[in-house]
């Protein structure tokens, strides 16, 4: 019998200095730019890198500074690109599925599963509300146990169409708020649950008209 072995993606930025968290960022920008595991990259690569720039030009006022205000906006920025690496860590997990090749390709290091991890089930109870708001959707679905994130996806065209579907965005959350959405369109949804193993089978699909 063949066993596959799995992998989840090793983020590790205990004990990272905020330059030491820029380089981090940097390589996993330089990776999965034109990287085909990672063809659209959540969140952006420019935002990452904005955010490395930011923390970086914070960190050179405080270490010439050294004030307190200085400090606590040096930190800030150091808060907002871990952030970003981890949700880009999110984002790896989803597309790459446990490939320990692919995760690497990202400049993520790896974790063996320690047994075979369970495939997500799909999000159940999906519903898609227009607010009160021009051009808003409101989406909420069932929470899935032991998810590391929720991929969300959509089209304005047939959605029976399975190339129609496109990546909208990765949250931890089981609820999402769109915006800018155009008013004479119909809008149909989807999600899918993220674990260990990555992506599990899609959610129903919501349809949403906004105001």
């Amino acid at each position: 019998m063949t066993i596959i072995i799995l992998y989840t993606v090793k983020i590790d930025l205990e004990g990272l200095s905020p330059i030491e968290t820029v380089e981090r960022a940097r390589n996993h920008v330089v990776s999965m730019t034109g990287n085909i595991v990672t063809p659209t990259p959540i969140p952006a690569l420019a935002l990452v890198t904005a955010a490395a720039d930011a923390l970086e030009a914070a960190d050179l006022i405080y270490q010439s500074n050294r004030g307190r205000l200085d400090l606590l906006a040096r930190n800030e920025r150091w808060r907002e690109l871990r952030e970003l690496i981890k949700d880009l860590g999110g984002y790896v997990q989803a597309v790459c599925g446990g490939d320990a090749e692919k995760i690497t390709s990202t400049a993520f290091g790896v974790r063996a599963l320690p047994s075979p991890p369970e495939l997500m089930p799909a999000p159940g109870n999906l519903r898609a509300v227009p607010t009160t708001k021009l051009g808003e959707i409101r989406l909420r679905w069932g929470g899935v146990r032991n998810k590391k994130s929720y991929v969300i996806q959509w089209t304005d065209g047939d959605p029976l169409v399975e190339a129609n579907w496109t990546l909208m965005d990765i949250t931890p959350k089981n609820f999402y708020t769109r915006t800018g959405l155009d008013r004479n369109k119909t809008y149909s949804f989807r999600v899918l649950a993220v674990g260990a193993a990555g992506a599990g089978p899609a959610s129903d699909i919501a349809v949403a008209q906004p105001r």
